[in-house]
This record gives C-alpha cells, sequence and structure tokens, in this order.
C-alpha cells in the first residue's frame, strides 16, 4: 500500500515526463528552423563570393623598359596629333617641353611640324628605331605622313624622333627633334610657269636631238 507521499512523488515524476515531451516537440522544429537559415546563409555567401569580381591586380609600376607602356603613351599622343586635338597632346608634355615652347614663343604643332604645319596628317607610325641607352629617357621616331592642301595625290614623309621621360609617376613627352621650318619639299612648276630662258634651253636641247638623228 502506497502511502500519500509516494504518490505525490509519482505525480511530480508524471508531470516532468510530460513538460519534457512538450518541450522535445517545441525544441525539434526550432532546431530545424536554425539549420535551415545556416543553410541557406552558407548558401547566399558561397553565391556571393562566387559572383563578385575579381579584384584587379596593382597597375605595374611606371617604367620605361616596359614596351606596352611606352607603346600605350606614345599611340596616344600621335593620335592626338593626327587628328589635331593639340590641347590634349600638349597636356601629355612634360614640365621642361613645356618650357621650351614658351622659350620658343611657339605653339607645339609649329615646333614640331615647321614647313609641314598647315598640311594635313595622314598617318604617324611608330617604328624600330628604339634607343634606351641614355638612363631616364626613351627615344623613338616616329614616322609622319602629310599631304599638301592643294594636293592630296601627293604624300610627303618626314621622321619626328620623341622622347619619353617619367614625370610625377606617369610618361611624357619631354623632347622632339622638329621639322624645320623651310624644310618642306617644292613642287614642280608646271611648263608654263618655267622662266623663259629654262624653256630655251629644253627646246635648244630638243632641237640639237633632230640635228643628230639627221
Amino acid at each position: 500500500m502506497r502511502t500519500i507521499f509516494e504518490d505525490t512523488t509519482l505525480k511530480a515524476e508524471l508531470e516532468e515526463t510530460r513538460s519534457r515531451g512538450n518541450e522535445s516537440k517545441f525544441a525539434l522544429p526550432f532546431l530545424w528552423l536554425i539549420a535551415m537559415v545556416f543553410l541557406g546563409g552558407t548558401w547566399g555567401v558561397y553565391r556571393w563570393a562566387d559572383n563578385r569580381p575579381a579584384i584587379k591586380p596593382p597597375p605595374p609600376p611606371v617604367s620605361l623598359e616596359d614596351s606596352k607602356q611606352t607603346a600605350e603613351t606614345l599611340n596616344r599622343f600621335n593620335l592626338f596629333v593626327a587628328y589635331g586635338n593639340w590641347t590634349e597632346a600638349e597636356a601629355m608634355l612634360s614640365a621642361a617641353a613645356k618650357q621650351r615652347l614658351g622659350n620658343e614663343q611657339k605653339s607645339l604643332r609649329e615646333s614640331m611640324l615647321g614647313g609641314f604645319k598647315d598640311s594635313k596628317i595622314v598617318g604617324a607610325d611608330r617604328t624600330d628605331s628604339i634607343d634606351r641607352s641614355v638612363p631616364g629617357r626613351m627615344r623613338e621616331d616616329i614616322l609622319y605622313k602629310f599631304i599638301n592642301n592643294n594636293d592630296y595625290q601627293k604624300v610627303d614623309q618626314r621622321i619626328i624622333p620623341l622622347i619619353l621621360v617619367i614625370e610625377n609617376n606617369k610618361l611624357v613627352i619631354d623632347s622632339w627633334e622638329g621639322i624645320k621650318p623651310d624644310d618642306q619639299k617644292k613642287e614642280a612648276q608646271p611648263k608654263e610657269d618655267q622662266p623663259k630662258e629654262d624653256q630655251k634651253k629644253v627646246a635648244q636641247t630638243k632641237e640639237a636631238g633632230r640635228k643628230r638623228k639627221r
């Protein structure tokens, strides 16, 4: 025969067991929810990392020995010159080059092109003539092609050496060997514009040739 104390203890144990069962019913869905949130977060982080654009490597240090860097600088400068964008071209000059223009009291166009400053540029091609023998300087000959505004059939070519240096951590044009103001190929004079004495000499030469044939 159980006492009242035994019944009380049994009743408490049953209530505790029932309470634990209820807690288990609520804990299981909660744990599943936590697991789903964790999996969803992990998937989201993976997708973000997978779709994130790759970090660009830092640009290489500016160097006159890097052919790619020097080619990009010269091509950009030649493009500005060819299209007559002289403001942009002058922006690529070193401080010494700008001072040179001030001393010469000339524009870059006048200093570089000389007698061809009024001709149209139809080509500015880099050549294989490259010199890096002077430390801190790089020289390359550029072949410029011109047409006379009055004669689009005739193309004149001149070599203009350009010198690159590094200034303020960028490549700039430091110097050039410009075309002389009087260096422009003269057009052949038409026969009707030739001096009379020259025409007379030509006629005498032809006459002497006919006599020898006789």
